[in-house]
C-alpha cells in the first residue's frame, strides 16, 4: 500500500514550499510506515521527469535535496509500501513512466499476473519489475492509445474491477497538460486497514493551487467519492469531476 500526492500550481513551486513546513514535515513522516521508496514525477513542455529510490523519504537526503529543489507547476508524490510480497528495488519504485505521462497507484491487484491479458504485448515486454501496479500502468497506456491517459485510466480500472480481485484502484498520473486522479476502492479491503479511511482521497483548493492526496494528514480535505475521477488543467488549475465507469463498461 502507499500514499499519494499530486497538485498542480499557477506558478512553478517546491514540494517543500506548496505545503509548508508543518504539513511537508507531516506528510514526510508518513514514511515512517510507507517506507519502501519514493518517487517525485514533475511536468515539462511536452513530457513528465521522474526521480524515485526505494528507500524511506525521511531518511533519504536525495528526497530532501528534491523536495526543497525541485520546483514545478504540476507534480506527483509516492511513497511505497511494499505489500502482496514484492520486492523493494528500483523497477518497483512508482511512479512509473514512459517519458509522456508518470503513474502512481495505491493499492493491491492480486495476482500480479492477472493483469497480463489486458497489457498489449509491445508494452508487457517493456516491463521492468514484478509489481501488479506497473501492469495497471503498462494497461493504462495500452487503452490510452485509442482515446488519451484519462479515457485510458478509466477504461482501465472499469476493466480490472468487472475481472480481477483488487483492494484498490486508486491512481495518479501526471501528463504535461493535467493531473488525473481516479479513486476506485473496495470498501470490505479499506474496513480491514488499521487506518481509518485509508483509501480514501481529499482535494484542496486555494486561489495558488490545488493538492489531492491520501489520507492520514492535513487538513480542510473534500472528498473525492469512491468511483470518481478528478482532473485538473495545467496553466488554468481548470478542475472537474466525473463517474468512473461502472465495473464492465470501460
Amino acid at each position: 500500500m502507499c500514499r499519494l500526492l499530486g497538485y498542480v500550481a499557477r506558478t512553478p513551486t517546491t514540494l517543500a514550499a506548496l505545503l509548508g513546513d508543518a504539513e511537508f514535515d507531516e506528510f514526510t513522516e508518513l514514511s515512517l510506515k510507507h517506507r519502501d521508496g519514493w518517487g517525485f514525477a514533475w511536468a515539462t513542455a511536452g513530457g513528465v521527469d521522474v526521480v524515485k529510490s526505494p528507500d524511506a523519504a525521511r531518511d533519504s537526503p536525495l528526497f530532501a535535496q528534491v523536495a526543497h529543489e525541485q520546483a514545478a507547476d504540476l507534480g506527483l508524490l509516492h511513497l511505497r509500501w511494499a505489500t502482496l510480497g514484492l520486492p523493494v528495488l528500483p523497477e518497483n519504485t512508482h511512479p512509473f513512466t514512459d517519458g509522456t505521462v508518470a503513474f502512481a497507484h495505491n493499492g493491491s491487484i492480486k495476482p500480479p499476473e492477472s493483469l497480463d491479458p489486458l497489457v498489449p504485448a509491445d508494452l508487457l515486454a517493456l516491463m521492468d519489475g514484478t509489481t501488479d501496479s506497473e501492469r495497471y500502468f503498462l494497461a493504462m497506456l495500452g487503452l490510452s492509445r485509442e482515446s488519451n491517459p484519462a479515457d485510458g485510466l478509466a477504461g482501465t480500472v472499469a476493466r480490472i474491477a468487472s475481472t480481477l480481485r483488487f483492494g484498490s484502484l486508486n491512481s495518479m498520473v501526471a501528463t504535461p497538460t493535467e493531473l488525473i486522479v481516479a479513486c476506485r476502492f473496495d470498501p470490505v479491503a479499506e474496513a480491514k486497514e488499521a487506518e481509518p479511511d485509508y483509501y480514501h482521497i481529499g482535494y484542496r483548493v486555494t486561489p495558488d493551487a490545488i493538492v489531492v492526496s491520501s489520507s492520514g494528514w492535513g487538513a480542510g480535505w473534500q472528498t473525492l467519492e469512491n468511483g470518481q475521477m478528478l482532473t485538473i488543467q495545467r496553466g488554468t488549475l481548470d478542475m472537474s469531476i466525473r463517474q468512473l465507469p461502472e465495473a464492465g463498461t470501460p
